[in-house]
């Protein structure tokens, strides 16, 4: 991509975010990097007000922590990816539209 002279990439990945300073630093200043997950987050609250959900404001949300890899990894994971803690489940696929 670097020597088609790119000048924007767009990340379209929910582990990208992690690591947008190792992609700034890879493409250098002279390519824009765009993370739209600030803009999806917002649409996901105005759908879910739409939806006559009360404001995370109005309420303590509970957090639940998936992965399909190794849970202990993952939880160990949560401080420095999120700065949160939390227990992990195994995310197992019973169907094809189905995780539990």
């Amino acid at each position: 991509m670097l020597e088609k002279n790119i000048d924007t990439v767009v990340l379209g990945c929910t582990h990208y975010p992690f690591v947008i300073p190792l992609i700034e630093r890879v493409v250098g200043e002279n390519v824009r990097v765009i993370d739209p997950a600030p803009s999806v987050a917002r649409q996901a609250k105005r759908l879910l007000e739409a939806a006559g959900t009360k404001s995370l404001s109005q309420r303590r949300a509970s957090v639940r922590f998936f992965t399909s890899g190794d849970v202990e990894s993952m939880k160990s994971m949560l401080p420095v990816l999120l700065g949160e803690t939390g227990d992990v489940e195994l995310a197992v696929w019973k169907t094809d539209t189905e995780v539990f």
